[in-house]
């Protein structure tokens, strides 16, 4: 007896709301608008970060989205993941629907969301891109950075623990 295993794959481009998305295609959408032109390994990292929170939170949704499970219009000034705040919907939205073959996102967001290999990012529940961060806060971190919560640094993303 054989048993034939289907997987449905996220497309990409990635169109419509957010909201009405599979987690592996709200999963593979994160890790496209947070991690392109980094390495695999950071992307990995990523995907592992999201289910880390999801295994926490209880759904990718609210890990990615926060409680209200909602990408925009919350009115909240900051998201768990900034590739879903206001300020950025239009961008995230061409960014997805200009992509083509991002065939690295769905990898590194089957990696993370089933757990596949190692945890490149050690233990990491947070991350953040320091230099633009700092940019974007007129050269501060966030109050929750801590440099002795650092798991590893992977292309421009630094990542920490809880």
């Amino acid at each position: 007896m054989t048993t034939d295993l289907v997987i449905t794959v996220p497309r990409f481009p990635i169109l419509g709301e957010p909201g009405e998305w599979s987690d592996v295609e709200l999963v593979s959408a994160t890790v496209f608008l947070e991690c392109e032109d980094e390495p695999d390994e950071g992307a990995v990292a990523v995907a592992r970060v999201i289910r880390r929170r999801a295994d926490e939170a209880g759904s990718v949704r609210t890990a990615i989205f926060g409680p209200d499970g909602r990408a925009y219009g919350d009115a909240r000034p900051y998201e768990p993941f900034s590739c879903w705040g206001d300020d950025y919907k239009e961008r995230a939205r061409a960014r997805l629907a200009a992509a083509d073959k991002a065939t690295w996102a769905w990898r590194a967001a089957a990696a993370g969301l089933w757990k596949l290999g190692a945890d490149p990012s050690k233990g990491g529940y947070f991350y953040l891109n320091e230099v633009l961060t700092r940019k974007i806060r007129g050269g501060t971190l966030p109050s929750w950075f801590d440099e002795e919560r650092v798991t590893c640094r992977i292309g421009r993303h630094t990542f920490l623990r809880a």
